[in-house]
This record gives C-alpha cells, structure tokens and sequence, in this order.
C-alpha cells in the first residue's frame, strides 16, 4: 500500500511542479519525454511487487539464521542506524551500477532522459532491483528486521524521486549533509566535470568521503554520453544491453569479452578504439512533433494506466490478487508500454496494438476490482 500512496502522492508533486514552472514561465514537462519516462515507471513498478517478494525471502532466510543483533522496530536509535545504513549500501549499489557495465546496461535507461523533471526520477529499469536488493542484504545479517528494511529501502527511494527538478535552487548549509537537487543534477550531468560524480541517495556525505562529490556550478546537460535519440521505451531498454552484446561480439577473446561486462562502461580493449567521452554542451535535444490527437491520447492513456497502477498497488497489498492475475496485469502494463511507446515515434504498428490493448482494458480493470 505504501507504494501506491507514494505513487499517488507523486502525481501530485508532479502537478505541483508543472504548476510552478508555468508560473516561471519554464517548459518543465514535453509530452513524448514524460509520457516515456511514466510508462517506463509503471512497467518496473508491476513486476516489481512479484520481484519484492523473492528478495524479501531472501533477505529474511538471512535473518532468520545469522542475524548478529537482535534490533528492535520501535528503536529510535535502530531507525536511525537503518536510515543511514540503508543510504551507505545505496551508495556503493549506485556506485557500481556506473562502474560495472553488466549493471549499466540497466541503470543507463535512468540516465538517458534530457528534461530533467520529476517524471525522470521514476525511469527505472525492471532489473535494476535484482542488483540494488542484493546490496541491502548485509543489513540482515546486521539484525535489522525485514519489514523495517523494506520502509527504509522504501522511504530512501522515495526521498529520491523528488530530487529530480530544476526548480529547486541550492539549500544553504543542507547541501553539507543531505543529497539534494543541485547535487543530483550533478549526478546527471554529462559535462566532463560531472560524470560519475555524487552518487549518494539521501546523504552526500559518503561522496565527499569517498572522493566522488562534485558541485554544481556550469548548467548540467543531460542524458548520456552516447544519446538514445528515441521515446520508443522497449528501444531505450534494450539500447544498451544491445550495445554491449555487440561489443562482447567483437572482442578477440573470452577474457576481453568478460572484460566488456566487469568493467566500466567505456572500457575498452586494446584492440578497439577508445571511448570518447567528450559531449558537446550545445547539442540539441531529441523531440519529435506530435498532432493534438496523439498528444491528448497520450495524457489520458497515461493518465488511466497510472490510475489503475495505483489501485492495483494499494489493492494487491490489502488482498494479494491471485498470481495469474498479477501476471495478467504486468502483461496489459508492458502492452502499454509497447502501443504507447510506439505511437510517439510514429509506428505503423503501434495503432493496431493499441486497438487490441482497448479491447483488452475492460477485461483487466474486472481483475482488479
């Protein structure tokens, strides 16, 4: 339920940012970038509640057997201790999801976004949880309780998807200890100053001890390196994933084609040209031109998918639906994903899905209920 309430709330926050840089005269959201980056954030949060359930038994098989310490849930000092503990792994997950290609390939989805706005901070690859989860584990070893752990995770993501706007300046003597805005567009910025820098979720304390903090100064740019160059979701997924495949294939031996995975995303054998990680602070965004019919479709197909993703949230985790159900509604989500994404880049294909996905709507929303 706490996800769907979070999510509820986010909706909000996002209006409210709308609202503000209209007020300022600033264009916060384009419509084919943050229908992308929603639909994105609806497709890993379906599976995401079959995905909470295998590491939670993970993570409690660990704490049943070897938990060190015996912690309390109404321990204030636990709490505290869980909070930062929580941020310090999130640091090192975050850390080598940069630094470690076989984790780029999904962490990079998150980064290719141009605007920077709330609706980036829920682009998020569906595998990325199997390697962040894995990161919290040493905290049941620890002794802190599943259930415990799973708010912290929860409350340290959440803190973090309201770090993405530009209409937040600089907090004053907050910017010492906490992460925040200007520190995060930092993190998403592609100026040579900027890469792999502050990678903290809700302190930038471990930046500054670990030599990763950078400040902000010239305007970020933003997106990656390499631009995706498409709204298409199910291209801007796969995108990277592809390219190292490709660049696996091409290594003259078994140990640079590992080399291609364990490595940094812009190693490079000897035997290849070197990455080059020079971007030009004045290269255009991609956009694509959408007709007024495309555009309200959009708004209200995303409008609708992310109601009934908060009604599924909220229910599943008050009555669990059956697993067949569940299923049921991952595979309508990532239909969406699929006639949506593929109505913004003008598809031939993208309006017959988009036909049999409405025929199917129906037959979904009564899963629900």
């Amino acid at each position: 339920m706490l996800q769907g309430l979070l999510l509820l709330f986010f909706v909000i926050v996002m209006g409210l940012e709308w609202h503000v840089g209209r007020t300022r005269g600033r264009q916060v959201f384009r419509v084919s970038d943050a229908t992308s980056n929603l639909l994105l954030g609806m497709v890993q949060l379906a599976p995401a509640v079959l995905l909470f359930g295998f590491l939670q038994v993970s993570y409690e098989f660990i704490y049943q057997r070897s938990a060190a310490f015996e912690i309390k849930a109404n321990s204030p000092i636990g709490w505290i201790g869980l909070l930062i503990g929580v941020d310090f792994c999130y640091y090192w997950f975050h850390r080598f999801s940069h630094r470690v290609h076989v984790a780029w390939t999904s962490h990079a989805l998150h980064h290719q976004g141009e605007d920077y706005n709330l609706t980036l901070g829920i682009r998020q690859h569906p595998a990325q949880g199997f390697f962040e989860r894995a990161f919290y584990l040493p905290l049941a070893f620890i002794g802190f309780p599943p259930r415990m752990a799973a708010i912290a995770v929860t409350i340290n993501a959440a803190y973090q998807l309201f770090l993405h706007t530009e209409l937040v300046g600089k907090l004053g003597s907050l910017e010492c200890v906490l992460n925040t805005p200007s520190h995060h567009r930092v993190h998403h910025g592609i100026n040579t100053r900027y890469l792999d820098k502050n990678f903290g979720g809700m302190l930038i304390i471990w930046d500054r001890m670990f030599g990763t903090f950078a400040e902000e100064h010239e305007q970020p740019v933003y997106g990656t390196v390499e631009p995706i160059a498409s709204f298409d979701p199910v291209h801007c997924m796969w995108t990277p994933l592809d390219d190292a495949i490709e660049r696996a294939s091409r290594t003259p031996d078994s140990l640079h084609e590992l080399g291609v995975w364990i490595m940094p995303p812009d190693w490079r054998p000897k035997s290849m040209a070197k990455a080059d990680t020079q971007v030009r602070l004045d290269r255009p965004k991609y956009d694509v031109k959408l007709s007024r019919g495309t555009t309200l479709y959009l708004m209200a197909m995303t409008g609708l998918t992310i109601a009934m993703m908060i009604y599924f949230l909220i229910n599943n985790d008050l009555d669990p639906r059956p697993r067949t159900m569940q299923l049921a509604f991952i595979a309508w989500t990532a239909v969406t994903l699929v006639g949506l994404g593929g109505l913004i880049e003008g598809r031939p294909w993208a309006k017959p899905v988009e036909a049999l996905r409405l025929v199917a709507t129906p037959f979904v929303v009564m899963t629900l209920v």
